[in-house]
C-alpha cells in the first residue's frame, strides 16, 4: 500500500535501484560522495514540488530534480547539463534530510534563489524577464531619448569601462567614422592570432581550462557586414578556413569549429549582399567549400537564392573550365571528393541555367567514367525520369559489383521506387538478397518486415535459418537465363543477383542466431545457441567476442533464471576484479539483477550467502563495499 505520505512526496518511496536507473551506478556513487561531503546547499522545494540546490563542484552549480509517474530527470548548470551527480547529491540529500525529520523550505515564485537558479538555466533570459508580473518603468528608448548628450556620454564611458565587449564595439564605431577600417581589422586579425595560439592549449575536459571565445572577432565581423565593407570579411573567411586546417587536430570536440561555422556564416551573408557579379560570388563560395574538409560551413542558404540564369550559365561555364584543367593535372591537390563537389555543383548551375539535357549528359558521363551512379539515378527520379532511372540502376550495379558502398545505395534507391510502386514481393526479394548479402541482425529484420507484409515470412524464415544453422544457400538460377532465385517458388527473381554475391559463412553462425532469438522473444532459442557457444570448439571461439552476454541474461532471466543468474555472476565478478572504482558501479547493475531474479525464485538465503562471500572477498576495497551496501536496502529511506 503506498501510504498518504508518499502520496503526498513522491521522493520519499524512492528506491536505490530507482537512482541507477536513472543516472547509472557510476553517477549515483559520485553524487553519494558529493552529498555526504556536504557539497549540497540551500536545498529547497519548487512551486511546482521540485527539488532545487545549490551544489558546490570545482564551480557553483545549481541543480532542479523532477520526479513524475516515477521517473527521475534533472537539469543542471554543470557542463554535463543533465541527470548528473550533482542531481543526485540533490537528491539524496532531501531524502537525508526527511530521516532526520527536518523540513524543506517550499520557494515562492518570486523568490531570489529560484530567479537565480532559472536564470543561469536558460542563459538567454536576463533576470528583468524572471521577474513575476509587469513592469511600470518606461520603455528603454523613451528614457534615453529624455537624457541629455552629457548624461549619455557618462552611460556610455561607465558602460564601456565595465564591459570590455561594450569598449570594443565604441572604439570599432569610431574607426568606421573616422573610415578607419585597417583599425577594425587589424583587431581582428590580432585577435584570431591569439585564439590559434590558444587552440593548442586547450583542454575541452578541464572546467578550468578557457574556453575559445570569437565573440569580439564576431562583433567586429557584423560591424564591417553593417558597413558593406563585404570584400574585407570576404578575405577574413579565407583567412580562417586557411588557418583551421593547421589547428583542427588540437579540436576534438569541434568547438573551435562551431565558433568558425558562426563567422563563416556572416561571410556568407557577405558574399550574397556583395556588390561583384554573381558568378564571381558563386565561385568564392565554392572555393569556401572546398578547403572545408571537416564540414564546418554546412549548406547556407546562399545557393538558395534566387539568382538569374544567365549568372548560373556563367558559373557553370567557369567549372566546365575548372573540370576541364582538374583533368589536366593543374589541381593536383584536388580529393576525388574535390572533383565531385565541383561536379556536384556543375549539375546544380547546369539545371538552373535551363540546360537540363546537358546536366543529364553530364551526369551519364561521369557515371560512365567515374563510376556516378548515384547521382545519375537521383537527377533520372528529379526529373520524372523512373524508367530511365531504373536502367541505370541494373547497369550501375553490375559495373560496381567490387564497389559495395555504391551498389548498396542503387539497391536501396530501387526498393524505395519498388515501395511506393507498392510491389511487396520484389521488395521482400530485394530485402533477402541483402540479407544472403550481408547476413546481420539489421539486414534480418529488414528481411522479417518485407516478408510478413507480404505475407511469406515462414517460407523466408525457414530458408534463412537454414542458411544461418547449415550454411544451405536456397537459390536456384533459371533455364536459359542469367537470372537467380533467391528462395524458388516464394520470391520472384530481381535481376540483381549474382553466385558471388552471397557472403561466405561457417555456421552455425552463434552471435546472430543469439541475437536473432533475443528479438524474436525466443528464450529457448537463446538457451539452445549460448549452450553451442558455451560447448567451445574454433566455431565458438570465433563467434564468442560478439556476444553481448548481459543481453541473453536479459532475455533468458524469466525461463531460466539459473542461466541468467550465472552469467550476471560472471560479468560481475570480472568488473570487480578490475580493482576500478568505476567498473564497481557497473557491476552493482548485475549484482542488483542478481539480487531480484533470486528472490522472486525464492532463493533470498542464497543471494544473502553469495553477497555475503562478494563482501569477505573484497573486504579492503572500501568504494565497493560502500556500493554493496545499498544493495541490502530496498528503499533509500527505510520507514
Amino acid at each position: 500500500m503506498v501510504s498518504e505520505r508518499e502520496n503526498a512526496d513522491p521522493f520519499r518511496a524512492l528506491k536505490w535501484s530507482d537512482l541507477n536507473k536513472w543516472a547509472d551506478s557510476r553517477t549515483t556513487s559520485r553524487g553519494k560522495d558529493h552529498q555526504q561531503t556536504g557539497k549540497v546547499e540551500k536545498i529547497r522545494r519548487t512551486p511546482e514540488g521540485k527539488l532545487l540546490a545549490m551544489v558546490r563542484g570545482r564551480k557553483e552549480y545549481f541543480a532542479e530534480v523532477t520526479l513524475e509517474n516515477g521517473v527521475l530527470n534533472s537539469i543542471c548548470t554543470c557542463p554535463v547539463a543533465h541527470d548528473c551527480k550533482h542531481g543526485v547529491a540533490v537528491v539524496l540529500e532531501y531524502l537525508e534530510l526527511l530521516k532526520q525529520g527536518k523540513e524543506v523550505p517550499v520557494l515562492s515564485e518570486g523568490d531570489t534563489f529560484l530567479l537565480r537558479a532559472r536564470r543561469m538555466q536558460e542563459g538567454a533570459e536576463t533576470f528583468e524577464s524572471l521577474k513575476p508580473g509587469k513592469s511600470s518603468r518606461m520603455p528603454l528608448r523613451e528614457w534615453l531619448e529624455g537624457l541629455n548628450k552629457g548624461e549619455l556620454v557618462d552611460i556610455l564611458m561607465e558602460f564601456s569601462e565595465k564591459s570590455p565587449v561594450f569598449g570594443n564595439y565604441l572604439r570599432d564605431r569610431q574607426d568606421l567614422a573616422m573610415e578607419n577600417i585597417g583599425g577594425i581589422l587589424g583587431s581582428i586579425y590580432s585577435e584570431l592570432d591569439l585564439l590559434w595560439g590558444d587552440a593548442q592549449e586547450y583542454e575541452p575536459w578541464d572546467y578550468e581550462s578557457t574556453r575559445h571565445d570569437f565573440s569580439n572577432v564576431q562583433a567586429r565581423m557584423e560591424i564591417l557586414h553593417d558597413a558593406e565593407h563585404y570584400d574585407e570579411l570576404i578575405s577574413i573567411g579565407k583567412e580562417i578556413m586557411d588557418r583551421y586546417e593547421y589547428i583542427v587536430e588540437y579540436d576534438s570536440e569541434g568547438e573551435i569549429g562551431m565558433e568558425i561555422s558562426d563567422c563563416m556564416s556572416i561571410v556568407f551573408k557577405a558574399l550574397s549582399a556583395s556588390f561583384r557579379p554573381v558568378h564571381e560570388r558563386m565561385l568564392e563560395a565554392l572555393e569556401f567549400e572546398l578547403k572545408d574538409e571537416f564540414d564546418i560551413i554546412g549548406e547556407h542558404k546562399f545557393w538558395g537564392e534566387e539568382l538569374p540564369p544567365e549568372e548560373w550559365k556563367s558559373f557553370a561555364e567557369i567549372l566546365k573550365n575548372r573540370l576541364h584543367e582538374i583533368e589536366e593535372g593543374y589541381f593536383p591537390d584536388y580529393s576525388k571528393s574535390d572533383r565531385d563537389h565541383v561536379v556536384d555543383r556543375l549539375v546544380q548551375a547546369l539545371q538552373n541555367a535551363g540546360l537540363f539535357e546537358e546536366a543529364i549528359h553530364l551526369c551519364e558521363r561521369e557515371a560512365e567514367e567515374k563510376g556516378s551512379y548515384v547521382r545519375l539515378v537521383g537527377m533520372l527520379l528529379e526529373s520524372g525520369q523512373k524508367e530511365k532511372a531504373k536502367e541505370w540502376i541494373y547497369r550501375g550495379i553490375r559495373e560496381t559489383r567490387k564497389k559495395p558502398r555504391i551498389t548498396t545505395q542503387l539497391r536501396q534507391t530501387l526498393l524505395e521506387i519498388k515501395e511506393k510502386e507498392g510491389d511487396l514481393f520484389f521488395v521482400a526479394s530485394l530485402q533477402t538478397e541483402n540479407f544472403f548479402r550481408d547476413p546481420n541482425l539489421s539486414s534480418y529484420l529488414d528481411m522479417w518486415i518485407a516478408a510478413e507484409k507480404a505475407g511469406i515470412w515462414q517460407e523466408v524464415r525457414e530458408k534463412a535459418h537454414r542458411y544461418l544453422e547449415n550454411g544451405e544457400i536456397p537459390s536456384i538460377r533459371l533455364k536459359n537465363r542469367a537470372e537467380i532465385l533467391i528462395i524458388p517458388g516464394t520470391l520472384p527473381a530481381t535481376g540483381l543477383l549474382d553466385p558471388d554475391d552471397f557472403r561466405e559463412i561457417k555456421p552455425p553462425v552463434l552471435d546472430l542466431l543469439i541475437k536473432i532469438a533475443i528479438e524474436e522473444k525466443a528464450p529457448d532459442e537463446v538457451v539452445r545457441w549460448y549452450r553451442e557457444l558455451k560447448k567451445g570448439g574454433e566455431t565458438a571461439k570465433r563467434y564468442a567476442y560478439h556476444i553481448d552476454e548481459n543481453k541473453i541474461s536479459n532475455a533468458v532471466h524469466e525461463k531460466y533464471p539459473d542461466i541468467a543468474t550465472e552469467i550476471w555472476k560472471k560479468l560481475a565478478e570480472e568488473l570487480i576484479s578490475k580493482t576500478n572504482v568505476n567498473t564497481y558501479g557497473e557491476a552493482a547493475v548485475h549484482l542488483r539483477k542478481i539480487k531480484e531474479t533470486m528472490e522472486a525464485g525464492g532463493q533470498k538465503r542464497e543471494w544473502e550467502i553469495y553477497l555475503r562471500g562478494i563482501r569477505e572477498e573484497n573486504k579492503r576495497k572500501k568504494r565497493l563495499i560502500e556500493i554493496l551496501d545499498t544493495l541490502g536496502k530496498e528503499r533509500i529511506i527505510e520507514e
